[in-house]
């Protein structure tokens, strides 16, 4: 989406803040309008998100994890502000409109998990969002709303019995634009075949509370590799001081697997700009699958469609709202001095190939560093795997062992040298097939 010029962030408005109440991160945001200040882990929760959301239900789409594959319901040339609600479903094999696609409206029942009192059940939050728990509710039959209550209880809120939602909401006014880009990205994304392999599933935007309606999956790569640390340190073993630290078989999985996501999104033209654990979604398998989890792709607030009308004009790109120094590459670390940062196919691989290493030996490679400044010039070296080599579990990505083999070319400090997404599939499906 093109933001305003009033929008658009200069190089005074770049600062650290925090990110992931989890990770420990450092985050380079880049500030819409205002200049941003540090954070603490309590953000307040935006004032206008309501306990229930009461509309009229969208087009059913079919779920997730059902094998047909999906297509949602857009609008038709209008903006969401706007005065029309007239739904079109593409046609099989459509090329969507980039500039004139709009999000797919979420307008069905929802209740936000916790109580003003107590709080929001908050799953999580970043520099623009926070993200709560939500289950939907069922609908109230307009039958029921015209016939005389029994009783006085019957009318009121039913218990949320339905599927249960994350809903990403803005933490301030700056993010409504950030947010509504992001749910034309899901939008656009989920109007194309096997969006659901790859991608949290998406129900929609909800204007009301300027929010993205999503699956809620509380597990992520991020924590589970912590976990897998945590165990691993506590139960040491010398038989399987060279594997992944989440186990050989799982970690190929894991990385097959998103891979093939990464070769999805930019076979769509869909730059993410923002890789890392903590926006990978792990949801479990079926019992019976030899993978344990499908990791999903999740956060697309820094993400940007090349559909040809952007792909030459930097004003028209969407420039990146927040960027982790573990997982950038270093031409985009550079750009920061320049006049945008700006997400390209190859930083989606060389932030992917970093997150790939952190669920090999379970942090990030730059863990030792000190201080943020000496985070920073590691990063920009672009020595990936010699950093995670000094490590307390440097011996998992030893040299020729199979992580040094599946990410060094795609940890290349030369962009023109680095893998592209499919050269990397290729390479590793070759090594494993080994």
């Amino acid at each position: 989406m093109h933001l305003p010029d009033r929008l658009t962030p200069s190089l005074q408005q770049l600062s650290l803040i925090s990110s992931n109440q989890n990770s420990g991160q450092r985050v380079v945001s880049i500030a819409l309008g205002t200049p941003v200040t540090e954070q603490s882990n309590d953000m307040t929760p935006p004032c206008t998100l309501p306990t229930y959301h009461v509309g009229k239900a969208p087009v059913e789409t079919n779920d997730w994890e059902s094998t047909a594959i999906p297509i949602h319901p857009r609008l038709a040339n209008k903006d969401v502000q706007g005065n029309s609600e007239t739904m079109v479903t593409p046609a099989a094999g459509e090329t969507l409109a980039w500039a004139k696609l709009s999000p797919q409206l979420y307008t069905k029942n929802y209740q936000v998990s916790g109580s003003t009192s107590l709080g929001y059940d908050e799953l999580g939050h970043g520099a623009w969002s926070t993200v709560y728990r939500a289950t939907e509710t069922p609908e109230t039959p307009l039958s029921t709303l015209l016939t005389p209550p029994s009783s006085p209880v019957s009318l009121l809120a039913k218990p949320a019995t339905g599927r249960v939602l994350a809903i990403k909401a803005p933490s301030r006014k700056e993010a409504h634009d950030i947010l509504y880009h992001e749910a034309r990205i899901l939008t656009y994304l989920h109007c194309t075949r096997y969006s659901s392999d790859y991608v949290v599933p998406f129900h929609g935007y909800d204007a009301t509370s300027k929010s993205v309606v999503m699956d809620a999956i509380p597990w992520n790569l991020e924590a589970h590799a912590k976990s897998c640390l945590e165990n691993t340190r506590a139960n040491f073993s010398t038989r399987t001081m060279l594997d992944p630290i989440c186990e050989s078989q799982e970690w190929k999985s894991l990385a097959t697997q998103l891979i093939n996501g990464l070769v999805f999104l930019h076979s769509n033209g869909c730059i993410h700009g923002d890789i890392k654990p903590s926006n990978i979604l792990l949801h479990r398998s079926e019992k019976g699958s030899s993978a344990a989890y499908i990791p999903l792709y999740c956060d697309f607030s820094s993400s940007r469609i090349l559909d040809g009308s952007n792909a030459s004009n930097t004003a028209q790109v969407q420039q990146i709202t927040a960027l982790t120094p573990d997982y950038a590459s270093p031409e985009l670390l550079t750009s920061l001095h320049g006049t945008a940062a700006i997400a390209t196919a190859a930083a989606d691989v060389y932030a992917l190939a970093v997150t790939l290493v952190v669920g090999a030996i379970g942090e990030s490679p730059f863990a030792g560093a000190r201080m943020e400044a000496m985070k920073l010039s590691m990063a920009r070296e672009g020595k990936v795997l010699e950093f995670a080599r000094q490590a307390d579990q440097g011996t998992r990505i030893m040299k020729g062992k199979i992580v040094e083999r599946c990410l060094k070319d795609a940890l290349e400090k030369d962009m023109e040298k680095r893998f592209t997404a499919k050269q990397w599939q290729a390479s590793v499906n070759t090594i494993f097939e080994a």
